[in-house]
């Protein structure tokens, strides 16, 4: 078996020239499927993988002619990059010759056969459907409902030179050890470009804006937020609940309330951080309702409120505690 280079070579998941052990292997990775070898002899199999975010990124090769049957449709969505040699690709959707260069996308639910010529070398990505949803929900304007790509790629589409990038970037780091932080921004890249570039049956969502819907779907949100404005926000979360993409959801709030998401739950924190300074008199301190109104850094706190009211919290508190001593608050200069 040659020893041809390929990208992720520090992340050996196998190398093998039987082809019970290749099915096995490369089935963990991937998933479960049926190998075969035109000419078992010739037969020679190398895999590397290794995590970015919650995908995974691989490269392969395979020595002579064999085929690859799924025995179960795909869970996931798989982006392929031919290196060298080449492959016949037959989804539900129909089948594509992919030659050394050029690459396909794999949706969920589809069957899949792949015939590998000769000495085919290939790059992929295997995407879990939350991975895609999610990106999704960030850039467009309404939830996914079983996302379809097209099965083959447009001629100069951005998104296989990413795919290379994500591979020769895992290359570069020499301990072979991929930051996590690293590893979850190449697969948010990876997915966003995807979703941009490649046909799919939501594409027309990618680009109509939010209107009416992102407007009311604020009102809800708004509503759940400052009844409880302390609560860890999950944007996504909300969006999907309010049964709309986040991006028609902060389309909304900078409609309705002239401020994102984010900034309407400081807001609201404010409010409730105000109520309690300005509430009757106790043994809390400036930092006890600053870290009970889910602010953790205090200097922020007292920046944010200052800005919101005109005055620092410290003298909201004092001044309360005056009142409730002396009966009425001390006058300050015009």
């Amino acid at each position: 078996m040659t020893t041809t280079p390929l990208p992720l070579r520090r992340h050996t998941r196998m190398q093998t020239t039987a082809l019970d052990e290749a099915e096995e292997v490369a089935g963990r990775v991937m998933s479960a499927h049926r190998l075969r070898a035109t000419r078992p002899r010739e037969f020679g199999s190398r895999v590397h993988a290794v995590a970015i975010g919650t995908s995974t990124l691989l490269s392969a090769l395979y020595e002579g002619e064999a085929e690859l049957t799924g025995r179960v449709p795909m869970e996931y969505y798989t982006v392929v990059l031919a290196l060298s040699g080449g492959m016949d690709v037959t989804t539900d959707l129909g089948r594509h010759r992919i030659a050394a260069g050029r690459a396909c996308v794999i949706s969920p639910g589809e069957r899949l056969r792949l015939r590998f010529g000769p000495r085919t070398a290939q790059v992929a990505a295997k995407l879990p459907q939350a991975v895609v949803d999610q990106a999704f929900s960030r850039v467009g304007t309404e939830p996914p409902h079983d996302l379809t790509f097209d099965l083959r790629v447009p001629d100069n589409s951005p998104w296989p030179g990413v795919l290379r990038l994500a591979a020769s970037t895992v290359d570069r780091f020499d301990s072979g050890v991929l930051p996590p932080g690293a590893g979850a921004e190449l697969e948010r890249m990876l997915v966003t470009t995807l979703l941009l570039a490649q046909p799919h049956d939501h594409a027309a969502a990618l680009t109509r804006g939010g209107g009416a819907r992102g407007h009311r779907a604020a009102g809800v949100v708004a509503e759940r937020v400052a009844a409880d404005p302390v609560a860890p926000l999950r944007p996504e979360e909300l969006a999907a609940a309010a049964g709309v993409s986040l991006r028609t959801l902060q389309e909304g709030f900078r409609s309705r309330f002239g401020t994102t998401l984010t900034g309407f739950q400081r807001e609201q924190r404010l409010v409730r951080a105000h109520g309690m300074l300005t509430g009757p008199p106790g043994e809390a301190t400036v930092a006890d309702v600053a870290l009970a109104c889910g602010f953790v850094h205090l200097g922020r706190f007292a920046q944010d409120y200052r800005a919101h009211y005109g005055i620092p919290p410290s003298v909201t508190l004092h001044g309360a505690r005056r009142v409730a001593r002396d009966g009425r608050p001390r006058r300050t200069r015009a």
